[in-house]
């Protein structure tokens, strides 16, 4: 740029031409070499492999509360289902007029039936208690029977249980499972063999645990085992409830 400064005496000033200095921007034209990037991916990976079991152990403890919540919405149909039927649970019943059908009104949504843990390919997670100890201890062998063989007119009654904070009215079952109610007179019992202990938590056999749902309308988390003993938590009767359950 020319600039003209006034003459001190009117000659004439020759004009200054101000020097202007290209701008210098630095290019390295040197990139990643491979060991800097496999060092890189290296870091990447170490790092990843520290933050995975923190992120799986998110994972696994909101499935289970939303587990313990489906179970929520399971009990609470229950007790809608006893406050429209004098008391009573939904018969004992087989497909397709078992409780899943029968409390489709109260739980609504299909997809609380089922536990975000439970990888299996089955539409349901849990099963509910047949009562068959009550049954068995009050009701004359030919009634009974008539209860063993679905055809019984009448649940259980709400008011029938002496402890309902401390009583079980559903469980998580196995994944394999196709059994709707748990009955301690099928097998060894499907306490033990159809109940799943230890869905949520395990690092291993015989830990964990699972969740469960209570007459009193509490829904609980229970370690591995802990259904089943000191006490019986699925009885009804003390004999039952007082009965060694052990696992295999």
């Amino acid at each position: 740029m020319a600039h003209t400064f006034p003459c001190a005496q009117g000659l004439p000033v020759t004009p200054i031409r101000l020097a202007t200095w290209p701008r210098r921007i630095l290019v390295n034209p040197r990139g990643f070499t491979l060991i800097e990037l496999l060092v890189v991916i290296g870091i990447i990976g170490i790092l990843a492999g520290m933050l995975m079991p923190s992120l799986v152990r998110a994972k696994q403890k909101a499935n289970a509360v939303k587990c313990l919540n489906h179970l929520r919405q399971l009990e609470l149909s229950l007790t809608m289902y006893g406050d429209e039927h004098n008391g009573e649970f939904p018969l004992r019943r087989r497909e397709p007029t078992h409780w899943v059908s029968t409390l489709k009104p109260y739980y609504v949504e299909p997809a609380v039936l089922k536990c975000p843990s439970d990888r299996f390919g089955q539409d349901r997670s849990y099963i509910i208690n047949g009562w068959n100890d009550y049954f068995q201890s009050t009701l004359a062998a030919e009634d009974y029977q008539a209860f063993t063989n679905w055809s019984w007119p009448h649940g259980m009654k709400s008011a029938c249980i002496p402890n309902p904070a401390e009583t079980i009215t559903f469980g998580e079952k196995k994944s394999t499972s196709r059994h709707v109610h748990m009955d301690f007179s099928q097998g060894r019992g499907n306490d033990i063999e159809q109940v799943e202990q230890g869905r949520h938590g395990g690092g291993g056999p015989e830990s964990g645990g699972s969740n469960f749902a209570f007459a009193d309308g509490s829904i609980r988390f229970l370690r591995y085992g802990h259904s089943l003993k000191p006490v019986n938590l699925w009885a009804v009767t003390e004999e039952w409830r007082n009965a060694t359950a052990k696992l295999p």
